[in-house]
């Protein structure tokens, strides 16, 4: 088989795998209800050097979760977006992309070029964004510090569909979250 007919295996392979990536998050709909402030699904997932990274270890942060994929049009220049953001947010929020629907290896050779400002988690089958209810790629999900989910929120960064007033009212709502947890714990200590 000539490399030509290998790479062009290997990339229907990885279409075929977004597909069903796609399909699952599309079948299962939402786990959680955002709007109810629940606990935000565990998981665990490789980074790009293969550590496995869970959300508890996130934890005592606000987390802001960027689900994508290498096989997004729609992902693939959101990485200068993702750095202003992160760096505008300081210590006080912590963004994590999340890459959907890929094998790691697949991930790690499409990135291989990119200045990644954000650490990058890989949800090969799909299974933490569906648990999440993504429902489109790219989408955020919102964890204050306690590990509620606040919101997620679908987004297409590159047709700036999803205006900076937008970003900035989530991370308003998980700074106000912080507040009031933080006012909680001081009124418990005072007591």
């Amino acid at each position: 088989m000539t490399r030509g007919a290998r790479r062009g295996l290997l990339w229907l392979g990885a279409f075929v795998a977004l597909l069903g990536a796609l399909a699952v998050l599309f079948a299962r709909g939402p786990a959680v209800d955002p709007a109810g402030y629940g606990p935000a699904p565990a998981f665990a997932l490789p980074d790009l050097q293969g550590r496995t990274v869970t959300l508890a270890e996130l934890g005592g942060a606000n987390v802001v979760l960027r689900f994508g994929s290498v096989a997004c049009t729609d992902c693939a220049s959101d990485w200068n977006l993702l750095g202003q953001w992160q760096r505008g947010a300081g210590s006080r929020i912590r963004i994590v992309a999340v890459e959907v629907g890929q094998p790691a290896d697949v991930v790690r050779v499409k990135l291989s070029g990119e200045q990644l400002p954000v650490p990058v988690l890989v949800d090969a089958g799909g299974q933490v964004a569906a648990a999440y209810g993504v429902r489109s790629l790219p989408s955020f999900a919102f964890i204050d510090a306690g590990g509620r989910l606040l919101a997620v929120d679908p987004v297409i960064t590159h047709g700036a569909v999803w205006s900076a007033s937008t970003w900035t009212f989530h991370l308003d709502q998980l700074l106000r979250a912080d507040q009031a947890e933080g006012a909680a714990r001081s009124g418990a200590a005072l007591r």
